[in-house]
């Protein structure tokens, strides 16, 4: 008889009614949760945990590491794209050591201008920048003793930044390319043109957890300064995966700096919240049904219909990492 009861109340009340008693009722427990957190929070403990040697160089990215070298080695090129911040330079520094270390002549350089970055790349392979008269050599006569020097010798060109480079000086790069020269190119949202287009490329994807934690630590106790475990997460939240948003995060919590956001790049898949709105719509509609309410039973089938449409056309878009940019 109870259950009767209830359920006939229940009957008796309408659909609204009943969303708006259920949200409250979630809400009423919403500050005691918060409450008991907050407490919690304060309880905790600064971050213990064992460091790197002080001054060790750690590479978080072993696995790109030896798919590069073995690449180079292959007299292939690779292109390693990624967002500011990802890591891309502390990767192409580990791979020059890594040749180095092994015996091989590697020219690292930075975008400048077209002749100083051939002067740069003359002088690290140790070609002559100048003819028998002593006059300095060309840009034409560089790219040509290069391209030579590169045919006749196991030598490998790392160019960091490459988007920022000339577009003529990457069409350069594009012919030595053709010529089979062993070259890693590094950039931040590289066009879809020229030496882009013509190399595999290697996406950077975010730095696991575990590694984020682990830069924020140190960088933590290069500044003296102790993290609680809620501080840290919160921390990381904010990076995203980006080591080198993880460092600047310590450094504004170590200034003392406000700051709310993220500023990675990393997004978030609210496909199973347009699911739940489309269950929700579709129980909706039943509830119309049963009550007789034929407004609430024709929105919650158009709404439903509307929802499990988004959420199908957003299922069958490609992943972004197969995504081709």
């Amino acid at each position: 008889m109870l259950v009767t009861g209830v359920f006939i109340a229940i009957n008796g009340l309408n659909p609204l009614s009943l969303l708006a008693m259920g949200v409250s009722g979630a809400l009423a427990f919403v500050p005691k949760l918060i409450s008991k957190l907050s407490s919690k929070n304060e309880t905790e403990e600064p971050v213990i945990e064992t460091l790197p040697t002080p001054g060790e160089f750690k590479i978080y990215r072993q696995a790109e590491l030896n798919r590069t070298t073995a690449s180079l080695l292959a007299d292939g090129a690779i292109l390693i794209a990624g967002e500011d911040g990802s890591g891309k330079s502390v990767l192409a520094i580990a791979v020059v050591e890594k040749l180095q270390a092994d015996g091989f002549m590697v020219a690292f350089i930075e975008p400048a201008t077209p002749k100083q970055m051939l002067l740069e790349i003359a002088h690290q392979f140790e070609i002559p920048t100048e003819d028998l008269e002593g006059k300095s050599l060309t840009a034409d006569k560089l790219k040509r003793a290069i391209a030579t020097f590169l045919e006749e010798n196991t030598a490998f060109l790392i160019l960091d930044d490459a988007h920022c480079c000339d577009a003529k000086f990457r069409m350069w790069l594009k012919q030595l390319r053709r010529g089979g020269a062993p070259m890693l190119l590094l950039a931040t949202d590289p066009p879809r043109t020229d030496i882009f287009i013509n190399i595999p490329r290697i996406e950077l994807k975010p730095l696991p957890e575990y590694a984020i934690r682990e830069i924020m630590i140190i960088a933590a106790a290069e500044r003296a300064i102790a993290l609680k475990p809620s501080e840290l997460s919160k921390l990381q939240e904010r990076a995203g995966g980006n080591p080198m948003l993880a460092a600047r995060a310590v450094d504004e919590e170590y200034l003392g700096l406000d700051v709310e956001g993220a500023d990675h790049r990393r997004y978030f898949d609210i496909t199973p919240l347009i699911l739940l709105a489309g269950i929700a719509f579709v129980i909706m509609r039943f509830i119309g049904l049963g009550t007789g309410d034929q407004a609430l039973y024709i929105f919650g089938g158009i709404a439903a219909a509307v929802f499990l449409g988004i959420s199908r056309l957003l299922y069958n878009l490609p992943p972004e990492d197969r995504r081709i940019r």
